[in-house]
């Protein structure tokens, strides 16, 4: 498991005690999501002029809160930041100590996280020739993103070729004014916080509810669905992300009910949006990657 929390913040002249409303209650999602993932934690600040700040380390919500960089970071929450993007990691396939297996990740101008698992990441550089700097496979759908013509491009052509579990926030810093998220088949829950005009969400309501803002509406979100939400308004556009069928694998027949493939062999398949095909595919998340060179993230033309 993995632990999405942040939120999402209307332009607005904002107090000091309303932002501090906003950080307190962030953390206490942060800490409530720990329970997803205690290997890493970190969290984003995107203001509206696309200028950021990147907090992450391979600690737990606890000691990481704790600690003076990022202390000195919510430091710099100010009114101009549009949004906190947060999330703890439990780390299955790139280790904790290598900081860029880390969320948030950041390939050029985009900054993102990610609950889920890609099962075919490799591919996926492979297919678009994409540069890789990290370990992790939450990497491959940022470098999507990063080196789509645009959003739509990203939506129609390229997320669709995504074969795992997905539920993924996101940053532009070309467009700041937008937060942009999908839904896939990993869980993904919202509300909006009246007396703040600030939308919060995480992983589960339990982390919303952790944030002790008593007041909130619930915001429905459908599984296969890509949001983008203007930050000057509050307001969301939704579309559906259709499938792509998979080409056909050994020892596996397509299940038109659930738009996947299933194995023949093992049963257990991922129904909707993202299908794993078999036992073999799944033991990859877990092998060992070579490390890469370490060299300096660069956005691909």
């Amino acid at each position: 498991m993995w632990g999405l929390a942040g939120t999402i913040l209307k332009q607005e002249n904002r107090s000091k005690e309303g932002l501090s409303s906003v950080v307190e209650g962030f953390k206490k999602m942060l800490l409530q999501a720990d329970t997803r993932g205690g290997h890493a934690t970190g969290f984003a600040l995107v203001d509206r002029f696309g200028g950021y700040v990147l907090v992450k380390r391979p600690l737990d919500s606890y000691d990481f809160l704790d600690s003076s960089i990022t202390v000195d970071a919510f430091d710099l929450v100010s009114k101009e930041v549009t949004c906190i993007l947060g999330h703890t990691r439990y780390a299955t396939l790139g280790t904790p100590k290598k900081n860029e297996n880390n969320h948030p990740i950041r390939t050029g101008n985009t900054i993102g996280t990610h609950n889920g698992s890609i099962h075919n990441h490799k591919e996926l550089f492979k297919k678009y020739n994409m540069e890789r700097h990290a370990q992790v496979d939450s990497e491959a759908i940022f470098r999507l993103y990063e080196t789509s013509e645009s959003a739509k491009d990203f939506s129609d052509n390229r997320l669709p070729d995504v074969r795992g579990r997905v539920a993924i926030v996101w940053s532009d810093l070309e467009y700041p004014d937008y937060v942009y998220m999908v839904k896939g088949n990993n869980p993904l829950e919202m509300a909006l916080i009246p007396s703040l005009n600030v939308l919060a969400y995480g992983s589960t309501l339990e982390i919303i509810k952790a944030s002790g803002w008593t007041k909130y509406e619930p915001i429905s979100i459908e599984p296969n669905t890509m949001l983008r939400i203007n930050t000057k308004t509050l307001k969301i556009r939704t579309k559906k992300i259709a499938h792509k069928k998979p080409k056909p694998r050994k020892f596996s027949f397509y299940n038109k009910r659930i738009g996947a493939y299933e194995s023949t062999q093992f049963a257990n398949t991922v129904s909707g949006f993202v299908p794993r095909y078999s036992y073999k595919e799944q033991a990859e998340l877990f092998a060992k990657i070579k490390a890469s060179d370490g060299s300096i993230i660069k956005k691909v033309k």
